[in-house]
C-alpha cells in the first residue's frame, strides 16, 4: 500500500529562477518575431539546473544536441519526405548519436527542434536561424540566472554545529554507560547521525560544482571524515554493551570518552587524549587479572574498546582543521 504524505509548500530559488526565466524567454522571442517562440520557455526550464557546473554541462549538451538534429533535420526531411515513418527514423538514428558523443541530456530540446522543422514543411536557412535563436536566448537567460547561487557557507556550518553537538552528546552517553552499567546504548541515534552527515555532505558537494574554479570543498571532507568516526562510534557502543563489570580500566575509559564529548570541536585534544590512551596501556600490568568468564569479556571489550577510540582521534589527527575559502 502506498503511503501518501504531503510536503510543505514552499517556493525555492530554483522554482523562481524557473518561473521568471519562462516569462522572459518567451517575452524576448515574441519580440523579436520568432516562430514557436513559447519553446524558449522549455529551453529555460530544462537548462537551469542545482548548480552552476550542471547548468552548464546541461547548456552545452543542448547546444550540440540541437545543431546535429537541425542537420539531421534538413538530411532526412528534406531528402526521404515529411513523414512519422522518416521522423521515426530520424530520432532512431539520432539518440545513438547523442549517446555517443556524450550530449544526450539534449535528446528532450533537440526533438523540439526537430518537430518545428517537421510541422514546418520545408527546413529553410531561415527556419535553421530561428532555431538557432531560440536556442541562444533560452540557455542563455537559464545561464544568466544560475549564475547567482545562494551561498552555502551559513547553512554548512550551521551543520557543522549540530553535528559537533551530537557528538558531543553520544560520546557523553557513552561514558555514563561505562560507569552505569545497567545503560545500555541503542544505534538509533548514531542512525539519524548518519542521515544528518550524508544531508550536510550533499549541500557541501553542491557548494564544489557552484564554483568553477574549485574542485573540492573542506567541509565535504570534513563531513566524510565525522562519517568514518561514526562508523567507529558503531563498533565502540557494541563493545562498551559488553562492559559489564566494575573495573578501574573502565572508569579511566569513561573519563577519556567524557573529555572527548567536551573537546569535539576542539583541534588540539586529539593528542592529549592519545597520551592518555598510552598511559592506559602502559598501567595495564599493574591491574589484577580477571578472576572468572564475565570480567575477562568485560575486560576484552574495555581493551578492544582502547583501540577503537585510539583509531577514532587519529582519524581526526590525521584530518587537521577546517580549512575555510
Amino acid at each position: 500500500m502506498l503511503n501518501f504524505s504531503l510536503k510543505t509548500y514552499r517556493i525555492g530559488y530554483r522554482t523562481i529562477k524557473t518561473a521568471v526565466g519562462m516569462a522572459l524567454g518567451v517575452l524576448i522571442a515574441k519580440l523579436l518575431g520568432l516562430e514557436n517562440f513559447s519553446s524558449a520557455a522549455i529551453i529555460v526550464v530544462l537548462c537551469v539546473k542545482n548548480t552552476k557546473i550542471k547548468s552548464m554541462e546541461a547548456a552545452m549538451s543542448r547546444v550540440v544536441s540541437c545543431m546535429i538534429a537541425i542537420l539531421f533535420s534538413y538530411v532526412f526531411f528534406e531528402y526521404l519526405g515529411y513523414n512519422a515513418v522518416v521522423l521515426g527514423l530520424l530520432v532512431l538514428f539520432f539518440i545513438p548519436v547523442t549517446v555517443m558523443i556524450g550530449t544526450q541530456e539534449g535528446v528532450v530540446t533537440a526533438c523540439v527542434i526537430m518537430l518545428h522543422c517537421f510541422n514546418s514543411g520545408h527546413v529553410t536557412p531561415a527556419l535553421m536561424l530561428n532555431e538557432m535563436i531560440l536556442l541562444v536566448i533560452g540557455v542563455g537567460i537559464a545561464l544568466l540566472l544560475n549564475s547567482y547561487m545562494p551561498n552555502r557557507e551559513q547553512e554548512l556550518e550551521q551543520y557543522k554545529k549540530r553535528i559537533e553537538g551530537d557528538f558531543q552528546q553520544i560520546l557523553g552517553q557513552f561514558s555514563d554507560a561505562i560507569k552505569y552499567i545497567d545503560i545500555k546504548l541503542e544505534p538509533d541515534v548514531l542512525d539519524l547521525l548518519n542521515e544528518t552527515i550524508e544531508k550536510a555532505k550533499s549541500i557541501a558537494f553542491m557548494d564544489v560544482e557552484n564554483h568553477f574554479v574549485r574542485n573540492e570543498n573542506s567541509y565535504y571532507h570534513y563531513f566524510d571524515m565525522r562519517g568514518e568516526q561514526v562508523e567507529l562510534l558503531y563498533r565502540m557502543a557494541e563493545l562498551i554493551n559488553e562492559m559489564n563489570q566494575a573495573d578501574k580500566i573502565h572508569n579511566r575509559c569513561s573519563d577519556i570518552l567524557a573529555a572527548m564529548s567536551r573537546g569535539v570541536s576542539s583541534n588540539d585534544y586529539t593528542a592529549i587524549r592519545l597520551h592518555d590512551l598510552y598511559e592506559i596501556s602502559l598501567d595495564m600490568e599493574n591491574h589484577d587479572l580477571p578472576s572468572n568468564y564475565e570480567q575477562l569479556k568485560s575486560r576484552a571489550a574495555a581493551m578492544q574498546l582502547i583501540k577503537e577510540i585510539e583509531s577514532y582521534l587519529n582519524v581526526k589527527s590525521k584530518f587537521g582543521s577546517l580549512k575555510k575559502y
